[in-house]
């Protein structure tokens, strides 16, 4: 089951922009729920999800995932929060997968403009965090690109995952 998950994470980071617009374009991030972080001093992660609803495992999900997995942990270790393991404070969990879509792009035929569909590949990366006492989701962020399901583009994977968590509460300093 730890495999799938984290086959499920790398999906969408085995993604590149496939377009020169820069990095994937963040759709979501969002709070499940007005929860107090401040009792929060520790995360680890769970066993992922299955890839988000429509979308599938890809070849490289293995590798995205890890990345992914990387990345979440130097945000929230910049955020003031410390590693725990499976006994920690929250608990967060991730999930990607990559889907075929279509997307009408304008050509100019000798009738005018027309929109003829073309067929791309998109990613989607879902984070989730719960409170381990509780089973309460208090955190969901997700991010989605059009990718080149062949390569995974670094930098781009970097830039979304960083604008997903950047509304990720950080833990304030508070006095022990």
């Amino acid at each position: 089951m730890k495999a799938i998950g984290i086959v499920l994470v790398a999906t969408m980071a085995a993604c590149q922009a496939t377009t020169s617009a820069g990095p994937p374009q963040v759709v979501e991030a969002t709070s499940a729920a007005v929860t107090s972080f401040a009792p929060f001093r520790t995360f680890g992660f769970s066993i992922a999800a299955e890839p988000p609803a429509t979308y599938a495992v890809s070849a490289r999900s293995l590798e995205v995932g890890r990345r992914v997995h990387e990345l979440v942990v130097a945000e929230l270790l910049r955020k003031g929060y410390t590693e725990a393991g499976p006994t920690a404070d929250f608990l967060i969990r991730i999930s990607t997968g990559t889907a075929k879509a279509d997307k009408a792009e304008p050509t100019t035929t000798s009738g005018g403009n027309e929109n003829q569909p073309q067929s791309i590949t998109e990613g989607e990366v879902v984070v989730d965090a719960f409170d381990r006492s509780t089973a309460q989701q208090v955190w969901h962020g997700s991010a989605r690109a059009e990718i080149d399901p062949q390569k995974i583009n670094e930098p781009a994977l970097q830039a979304a995952m960083q604008q997903m968590l950047a509304p990720f509460p950080a833990r304030s300093a508070q006095p022990r």
